[in-house]
């Protein structure tokens, strides 16, 4: 698609600058989703509510931080336990024998 010069202009602020403020993707997403909501709640005819939340974010006016590392380690230790109680009833499911047909019955 052509664009007549001028025309395009990339958004500020940049995703590089965002990260700058923030220790990973999923935090700045977390981020920008829950200050966005906040500006809305604020004032529901808030136009742009993300870009303005972004650029907050990029000025370093909001801060956060979702997960710790404690909780974190704590997420992932319940996700391995989780995962090894499911392979572990597969295996029992797999070993048990299959229930007895049921006998039939014949129309009179």
């Amino acid at each position: 698609m052509w664009l007549p010069e001028g025309k395009l202009r990339m958004r500020k602020p940049t995703i590089d600058e965002l990260l700058e403020q923030v220790d990973s993707i999923y935090e700045l997403t977390m981020l920008a989703a829950k200050e966005a909501t906040r500006l809305r709640i604020k004032d529901r005819e808030t136009p742009e509510a993300l870009q303005k939340a972004l650029e907050r974010i990029s000025e370093g006016k909001v801060k956060g931080e979702f997960l710790s590392r404690k909780d974190l380690d704590k997420y992932e230790e319940e996700e391995r336990m989780r995962r090894e109680t499911e392979a572990i009833a597969r295996q029992k499911s797999q070993l048990m024998p299959p229930p007895p047909a049921l006998p039939k019955i014949e129309d009179d």
